[in-house]
C-alpha cells in the first residue's frame, strides 16, 4: 500500500468512526477536513501554486459517495 492510500484509508476510517460513533455531521466533517487541507496547501505552497490549487479544487469533478444529499 503507497503512502497516499494509506493516508486516504486511514482519514476515510476515521470520518466513517466520527459519523457513526459521534454521530457527527457529513458537512462539519467535510468543512473541517477542508479547512485542514487549504491551511496545508497555503502552508507548503508558494502563493502562486496555492492559487493553482485552489483552481483546480474548485474545477475538479469528485464521484459522490453513496450516501444521501440534502
Amino acid at each position: 500500500m503507497s503512502d497516499l492510500d494509506k493516508i486516504y484509508n486511514d482519514l476515510y476510517d476515521h470520518t466513517m468512526h466520527l459519523m457513526k460513533e459521534h454521530d457527527l455531521p457529513m458537512e462539519a466533517i467535510a468543512g473541517s477536513l477542508m479547512a485542514i487541507a487549504m491551511r496545508l496547501y497555503r502552508t507548503s505552497l508558494s502563493e502562486e501554486n496555492f492559487n493553482k490549487m485552489k483552481e483546480v479544487i474548485l474545477d475538479i469533478d469528485v464521484e459522490p459517495y453513496t450516501k444521501r444529499k440534502l
